[in-house]
């Protein structure tokens, strides 16, 4: 079959697989509207429609700021000299319009080769970069739809970032393959929950993992759990690599790249990248989870420690209370005594005074 007509054939393959992706957003929207319509009826209209316009924007603006860019060049198979001249001519021209290169002066080649080498490490930061944020949010998410959602709007935008430092997009067909492999990522990464990649991402994840994680009793379900999150994390990192690797050689003014050449070293490429951001990202949500619990930890013996001082500041002021009234208690029980005793005395006074009255009565009277 002849390259043009292969060409063709992988377009089309690529345009019905978008139109297969969009049927599959749609589905995916009009799940997501369905749970919204269970917690608050008629709601589910609204979060549909919001939310379609909001993956018809994400995906709409990078595709007409990319289109709006010139065609990438492509290194001359020719050894006409003429041929490299107007080549070199195109590029320095292409690199001068760069304003991530305007304090190079673009003079000779070994600038040239300076200027691309520039461009392709601000480009694999940015593919570094924004795997690390999907394996971060997609790890701490853990939700098949919306981590599907966030790889289609992250790896969109990723690639027309890296296009835009290149000054320079891929073909038409180019970008169909892209966006088809940008598809064909959201669909594994939605259906991610229903795959166990723990055990071969557990060494590194186990390796990123605090000690002091481990030694806290009571943890090790919730480790299992954080190496679970972890590595579906890494694999939706994985495919933005590869993703943004293929969009890197797509837009690079090198060699004309072959597809499956370009695919080979891009998965290559995503595997060396995806150890070391695994690592740092994993390190950093795990020591997050860390000091989450280690504070949790402290307030909560804090707060057993308030209360037992509340506690006993209660119980000694009830034992001070009840000490005070039982003293006046028993002051009021002397006072009572004594006040009896009193009357008794009295009593027994007045008893004896008349008793003397009625002796001295006929006494007096025989007189």
């Amino acid at each position: 079959m002849p390259s043009s007509a292969f060409s063709r054939l992988l377009l089309g393959l690529s345009l019905l697989f978008l139109a297969y992706l969009g049927l599959s957003v749609v589905a995916m929207l009009t799940q997501l509207a369905d749970a919204a319509d269970r917690l608050y009826l008629g709601a589910g209209q609204w979060v549909f429609w919001s939310l379609l316009a909001l993956v018809t924007g994400l995906v709409a603006w990078p595709t007409l700021q990319l289109l709006r860019l010139p065609a990438a060049l492509r290194y001359p198979d020719s050894d006409d000299p003429q041929v490299l001249a107007r080549y070199q001519q195109r590029l320095q021209a292409s690199l001068q319009r760069n304003p991530l290169l305007a304090d190079l002066p673009l003079t000779d080649d070994a600038a040239l080769a300076l200027a691309l080498a520039r461009l392709k490490q601000l480009a694999d930061a940015e593919v570094r970069n924004v795997a690390a944020s999907v394996l971060a949010s997609t790890a701490l998410l853990q939700n098949g739809r919306l981590d599907g959602l966030i790889v289609l709007a992250s790896q969109i935008r990723l690639v027309w970032r890296v296009a835009r430092i290149y000054g320079l997009r891929p073909s038409l067909g180019q970008i169909s393959y892209l966006y088809s492999q940008v598809g064909a990522c959201m669909l594994i990464a939605s259906s991610l929950d229903d795959m166990d990649f723990a055990e071969l991402s557990a060494p590194i994840v186990q390796a990123a993992t605090p000690s002091a994680l481990a030694s806290i009793p009571g943890l090790g379900g919730l480790g299992h759990l954080l190496i679970n999150s972890l590595a579906s994390g890494s694999a939706n990192a994985f495919l933005t690599l590869r993703v943004g690797l293929v969009a890197q050689a797509y837009c690079a003014p090198l060699h004309a790249p072959d597809r499956a050449a370009v695919r080979q070293g891009a998965t290559r490429q995503a595997v060396a990248m995806l150890g070391q951001i695994t690592r740092d990202c994993g390190t950093q949500i795990t020591q997050a989870v860390h000091n989450r619990i280690k504070e949790s930890l402290q307030q909560t013996a804090q707060a057993t420690v308030d209360s037992v001082k509340s506690a006993a500041q209660g119980l000694g002021q009830a034992t001070r209370s009840a000490a005070q009234q039982v003293k006046q208690a028993g002051l009021a029980a002397a006072d009572s005594t004594l006040d009896a005793a009193d009357a008794v005395r009295r009593g027994t006074r007045n008893q004896w005074q008349s008793a003397v009255q009625a002796i001295k009565g006929p006494a007096d009277k025989e007189d």
